[in-house]
């Protein structure tokens, strides 16, 4: 058995009139630093013309059927009108590909999910989604929401906010966030008992703070202070593109982090934090100290236009094979 992660790109030819074509690829997970990783082409997704925002933006491993599935973003990024009509979830997005799709139904029927950018994970019973906003440009505040979808077929989408004053018609209809902080990536704790420890992820400066990490209680839809991003020499991390977050998950537990341009980083320090009763960062004798994990390089998959920004390849999950 091997570590391998997924990851999709957006339309690969980004001719709008031929519908969406979305390709799949699947490398190996690098045990430690070691500059350059070549991936293997698995499979093409396939969403008709009409799919407002087709990129599958989300990538979660399910714990129960080992095989991946996405989630699209929200809006279509710059956008200032509301929602996309359509949740898209895509199933089988692994080796073999065999994707199938569902709309899951809106609880309450008004729901509308916030932001651009998506991230996303399952857990045992549920897929959850993230969709967060980290530029005020477009006319939405920044910010970010948590969703929680059922497994079954369509399913249902619900908005996960437990926590503060009561939910608003403006947080379920999408115009504004539940929690005030930016994150688009999303990754479950599978290993340990009652598989409701998080963690969101935030490589995004223009919202106005650094790369972070943050604590989420899937059962609140709550996110923590942040716990900043740091290199292993000590220095803040600063990159500015959207992520992807995902656990092992397996054997001896690891937490990577992504980015769009193909960058894959190991990130450390983070037990303290998870330790940490609630939504607390942890003491200042942890594995780092309070409110903060490091960042190392692992390498970078070489995928197709990634590096230019032509395509973007925004989703990230690891599977076991």
């Amino acid at each position: 058995m091997a570590l391998y992660g997924y990851t999709i790109g957006e339309d690969s030819d980004g001719n709008a009139s031929n519908g969406k074509q979305l390709d799949v690829y699947r490398f190996l997970i690098p045990s430690g630093p070691g500059g350059s990783i070549t991936p293997t082409k698995v499979g093409t997704v396939n969403l008709p013309a009409t799919a407002t925002t087709a990129d599958l933006e989300g990538l979660g491993t399910n714990p129960t059927t080992g095989r991946v599935g996405a989630v699209n973003e929200a809006r279509v990024t710059g956008s200032t009108t509301p929602i996309d009509p359509t949740v898209t979830v895509v199933n089988n997005v692994d080796q073999p590909l065999a994707p199938a799709t569902t709309s899951p139904t809106r609880t309450p029927s008004d729901l509308r999910r916030f932001g651009f950018e998506s991230g996303a994970d399952f857990n045992s019973s549920a897929l959850y989604n993230i969709s967060g906003n980290a530029n005020t440009a477009n006319g939405v505040p920044v910010g970010s929401s948590l969703y929680k979808i059922t497994t079954a077929t369509p399913g249902t989408i619900s908005l996960v906010d437990g926590f503060g004053p009561a939910t608003t018609a403006a947080q379920r209809q999408g115009t504004q966030p539940t929690n005030s902080q930016f994150a688009d990536g999303l990754a479950i704790d599978n290993l340990n008992p009652g598989n409701t420890r998080a963690l969101a992820s935030d490589f995004r400066t223009n919202d106005g703070d650094g790369n972070q990490l943050y604590k989420v209680d899937l059962l609140t839809g709550q996110l923590s202070a942040p716990i900043a991003l740091r290199t292993p020499s000590g220095q803040a991390l600063n990159v500015n593109v959207d992520s992807g977050l995902s656990f092992t998950n397996f054997g001896s537990q690891r937490l990577l982090g992504w980015l769009e341009t193909g960058a894959v980083y190991e990130i450390t320090g983070y037990q303290d934090e998870l330790a940490a009763s609630g939504l607390g960062l942890g003491s200042a004798t942890g594995t780092n100290g309070a409110g903060f994990a490091t960042a190392t390089l692992l390498g970078n998959v070489n995928l197709p236009n990634a590096v230019s920004g032509v395509v973007d390849y925004e989703g990230f999950t690891i599977v076991n094979e």
